[in-house]
């Protein structure tokens, strides 16, 4: 046996009413008991917080001071900063505005909602009108998970093709892997019919020490491209940023003196013996809740990437798990149909700038200045981490050439600016819409706000006018 020096940490975690309960033995023996008011993002988020308070883990990046951060730019202006209707439940995040000749339509993530993706219709950008769902409750497609804290409902996309109206989306299968399906409708208010089955499915992946030795990989945040000649092409990303962290946590735990060798700091080695041991409650709740669990550890192996990739490499363990810490965004040719995808999919971008951290997504292309732009989201979208990226190429499966540096990045009035979608404004200009939180929110079914600014395209850079 491999002697490990390693911190060590005992849970008792299970439901308590609404909540949770967690007692934590951690070094030395010290013990202190938690419970969480609910299972969203915002209640793990202050448990981590307290969790930092007794036993010295990672403080999570919602926690930033936020001081260090600059003022909003001028070109950032708010549209809709609070709900206009009762039945939307979480604000308008990964916001897709389509602009027709009647004006303005914009769809928005409705996460476990009972209705599915809100449509809003504005003549000017500043009014907004809450319209329809694309799937109201009941109406929902049958391959689709349904109801609170089961169903996901993501990222939804409209695109005029032809005489109809697609609207691609990501949704839960009900084996709980995330798919992407496609709609359509003759009007951009409904009602809308669903192909019946996804268009695009993950891959079952083997990870070292999931259980019965796989995970289903998700795909997620379509997107759809209308080149000029009249062909279309489905733009997503493979979610293998959920695939990584709980395999991680459990080969900590049958090989805990792979934190020494992988973690630095001491907070970042307590927070990786702390996942190792809650991971085997983290592999029973629903799947937003097994990520909330694993973001201590997530936030300390992306401080400590080059010496957990060289511990792994080193022990010749989990090639399955640095592969899925690679998050690729794919673009594959949609037949004219849109019931199928055609020819090969290509890897048009992946996570390989610091700022972006485990994972990209949210692609949204539009063709300018005759180059193909490619809009972006990095990092965790309930942090202030997160942002907004762009890469360029002259050809629409690329090869595409990043900024560098973070288009948008959180302010001090608003965190994790992302997902951000492409229209003429009305001065016929291209303007980003994209969304983000109030500061001091984040997380899954927080509010998020709708705000544009304008963009300034050249040859070979895009700035905010």
């Amino acid at each position: 046996m491999i002697k490990s020096d390693s911190p060590t940490f005992t849970v008792d975690a299970r439901d308590e009413g609404n909540g949770v309960r967690i007692d934590v033995t951690g070094p030395g023996g010290q013990s202190a008991s938690y419970v969480l008011e609910g299972r969203e993002a915002q209640h793990y988020f202050e448990f981590f917080r307290d969790l930092h308070r007794d036993f010295g883990t990672r403080l999570p990046h919602f926690f930033v001071d936020r001081a260090s951060f600059a003022e909003t730019p001028s070109q950032w202006q708010p549209l809709l900063t609070d709900n206009v209707s009762p039945k939307i439940l979480a604000g308008y995040g990964d916001p897709n505005v389509l602009k027709t000749d009647d004006g303005y339509y914009l769809l928005a993530t409705s996460n476990d909602a009972p209705d599915a993706f809100p449509i809003l219709h504005s003549q000017d950008l500043i009014h907004w009108q809450h319209k329809s769902f694309v799937f109201p409750e009941g109406q929902e497609p049958r391959w689709t998970a349904k109801g609170r804290h089961v169903a996901d409902f993501w990222a939804p996309e409209m695109a005029k093709v032809g005489d109809e109206y697609w609207v691609a989306y990501t949704a839960r299968r009900l084996n709980n892997a995330l798919a992407i399906g496609l709609a359509r409708s003759h009007n951009p208010l409904g009602p809308f019919v669903d192909n019946g089955q996804p268009l695009v499915t993950g891959k079952e992946v083997n990870t070292t020490g999931a259980p019965n030795g796989a995970f289903s990989g998700g795909v997620i945040d379509s997107h759809i491209f209308s080149d000029a000649d009249g062909s279309n092409y489905l733009f997503w990303k493979d979610d293998s940023n959920g695939i990584w962290p709980r395999p991680l946590a459990m080969l900590l735990r049958e090989r805990p003196e792979l934190i020494d060798r992988s973690f630095h700091s001491e907070e970042d080695k307590r927070s990786a013996a702390f996942a190792a041991a809650i991971v085997p409650f983290a592999n029973s709740r629903r799947p937003m809740e097994r990520f909330y669990l694993m973001n201590g550890m997530i936030e300390a192996a992306l401080a400590n990437w080059p010496a957990l990739k060289n511990a792994l490499v080193s022990y010749g363990l989990a090639a399955e798990i640095l592969e899925a810490m690679v998050t690729p965004v794919r673009a594959q040719r949609i037949a004219d149909d849109g019931r199928s995808l055609v020819g090969e999919s290509h890897i048009v971008l992946t996570n390989d700038l610091d700022w972006e951290g485990h994972l990209i997504e949210g692609p949204f292309c539009t063709r300018q200045e005759g180059r193909y732009w490619l809009f972006y989201a990095g990092n965790d979208f309930g942090t202030p981490a997160y942002g907004i990226g762009v890469a360029v190429a002259d050809h629409v499966f690329g090869p595409y050439r990043k900024q560098g540096e973070p288009l948008l990045k959180s302010t001090r009035s608003w965190t994790a600016p992302g997902h951000a979608s492409v229209a003429p404004g009305l001065d016929g200009e291209p303007q980003l819409f994209f969304h983000a939180f109030h500061p001091g929110e984040g997380g899954y079914n927080a509010f998020r706000a709708l705000l544009t600014a304008k963009l300034r395209f050249s040859a070979d850079r895009v700035e905010l006018a």
